[in-house]
């Protein structure tokens, strides 16, 4: 059984060390022969610097390390001058400390090849390199950035010095199209594609992959490739959690997969999957890494309306804006991970997307995340108040029920508390789901529109929420537009639960309607 390669992100060690490796290489043979400059963009830990490795690796001729894969028989096994830059490896505190530490790379890289270059100037030098080692090699020069939009997205809260860093980055890039008759292959990386408009703009020959049907499983595990590739792993985690395999496979399907990128084919969370194995028990692994920055900036400024991260629209135009001054959080969440998409149609021959979480690791760790930001507690609080309000309204028990909700409420600060019943309306949805319960937000009747309905296998609540109004006026509105009919056909008992929020207490009655 080969080993996990976890935190591997060298090729050639993973190889050489006898880890696990997904045969991705008959579509990277496809890109490489088939395309001259590439974009394509992906959420953090799916295994882009393995991908850029990958490519460096067969530009450079190093066939063996491929034997055995799909593209050993490539014909194409020609060694080629390569430059390869990771922005996350270079300091983006300012421009000047960014300009340097780019500089010093290109170069370490001039070192290497043995090119002396006297040019003052970032973007000339690049520029210099580039035509210098395609005449020493009478090559190509292939060029891999990996994370070329962090010293922008670092920058999110400070938006002149991201517009700096951008214009130098794109005074970068604009060399390429003056040195296209030295460079063979141009592959570029990052988790967002908001930066990539603006700063690929003189490059009219880049060819965007990241939502590509034919590419949309060159990350990522498909279900495919985790039954070949882990199955003794699968074996043995069986074997502990003493389950059939079917229905442990079952259980990693709702954990880890769900990622789309063209609403056809899905594939799981490679860093959770390797952690999953690596350690015999199912948890939140790629949240836990860490929240990127500027997703948290953003998500401040959107007011907690959760509601529209369920079924969330968009369209092309949505996943390409550039406007770092007002970025939409939908958008980021996509571009981050956190939303994928999961139904594709066409409007009068625009693509729409509908966008929602992948899997039940993203949904409740972020809801977790989320309402601790908002509370002010952390998130495996959240979690457990989460679970206690589920276990009183499922035991009927209003007192704990009121008095859980009463302690959350209570603990948030005042400069984010919005004075709104969406926002109490949307705290609730929230903690709803993240504690699992099935909830329906605003359920359209003929005469109106439920605020929330949660069905339980024994009961159903149906619930609605008044900001500085007592809870019975909740159940009043219940009763007088008969919200409850729609749901007496399922013969389950039916409770009608008013809460009633203001800046100081929550309030609430339960009521069962009897049929």
């Amino acid at each position: 059984m080969k080993q996990l390669p976890l935190g591997i992100q060298s090729f050639e060690k993973l190889i050489n060390g006898d880890n696990l490796y997904v045969d991705k290489t008959a579509l990277i043979s496809d890109i490489v022969n088939n395309f001259h400059y590439v974009f394509l963009s992906r959420p953090r830990r799916f295994g882009k610097s393995l991908l850029i490795s990958v490519i460096e690796e067969y530009f450079k001729g190093n066939r063996e390390l491929f034997n055995g894969l799909s593209i050993y028989s490539d014909a194409s096994w020609v060694s080629h001058p390569v430059i390869r830059l990771d922005f996350s490896n270079m300091s983006t505190e300012d421009e000047s400390r960014f300009r340097a530490t780019f500089k010093r790379r290109l170069e370490s890289i001039a070192s290497h090849y043995e090119i002396e270059l006297s040019v003052d100037n970032e973007a000339e030098y690049f520029s210099s390199l580039i035509e210098a080692l395609s005449k020493k090699s009478g090559k190509g020069v292939v060029i891999l950035i990996d994370e070329y939009d962090k010293p922008i997205t670092d920058h999110l809260d400070d938006v002149p010095l991201a517009d700096r860093l951008r214009d130098f980055l794109k005074s970068i890039f604009v060399r390429f199209k003056g040195n296209d008759e030295y460079i063979r292959f141009v592959f570029i990386t990052g988790v967002s594609k908001f930066a990539k408009v603006s700063l690929f703009s003189g490059m009219n020959q880049i060819s965007d992959i990241s939502m590509y049907e034919k590419y949309s499983t060159l990350l990522g595990y498909t279900e495919a490739e985790l039954r070949h590739y882990f199955s003794e792993h699968i074996r043995l985690l069986a074997k502990k959690k003493e389950m059939p395999e079917d229905e442990l496979l079952s259980e990693i399907k709702h954990w880890y997969n769900g990622y789309s990128w063209d609403a056809e084919n899905r594939v799981y969370n490679p860093y959770s999957i390797l952690n999953l194995f690596q350690s015999m028990r199912f948890d939140n692994y790629w949240f836990s890494t860490g929240t990127p920055a500027h997703l948290v900036k953003v998500m401040r400024g959107i007011n907690f309306d959760v509601k529209q991260l369920q079924n969330a629209e968009a369209n092309i135009l949505t996943f390409d804006s550039s406007n770092l001054e007002n970025i939409d959080p939908v958008n980021l969440l996509f571009q981050t991970g956190y939303l994928t998409i999961s139904e594709r149609r066409n409007l009068y021959q625009i693509e729409e997307y509908l966008l929602n979480f992948p899997n039940f690791e993203v949904e409740t760790s972020f809801y977790s995340y989320l309402l601790g930001e908002i509370s002010k507690t952390q998130a495996y609080e959240a979690l457990s108040i989460a679970l206690k309000l589920r276990a009183a309204l499922d035991s009927g028990d209003q007192k704990s029920f009121e008095s859980l909700l009463t302690t959350l409420f209570a603990q948030i600060p005042s400069n984010l508390f919005i004075e709104e019943e969406r926002f109490f309306h949307s705290l609730f949805i929230m903690i709803m789901y993240l504690s699992g319960i099935e909830i329906e937000s605003e359920v359209n009747t003929n005469i109106g529109r439920i605020d929330g309905v949660i069905e339980f296998e024994d009961k159903i609540y149906i619930a609605e929420f008044k900001y500085n109004s007592p809870p019975e006026d909740g159940l009043k509105q219940i009763v007088k537009k008969k919200y409850y009919e729609k749901y007496l056909a399922k013969t389950k008992p039916v409770t009608l639960l008013g809460v009633g929020f203001t800046r100081e207490s929550v309030k609430t009655v339960f009521t069962k309607y009897d049929v």
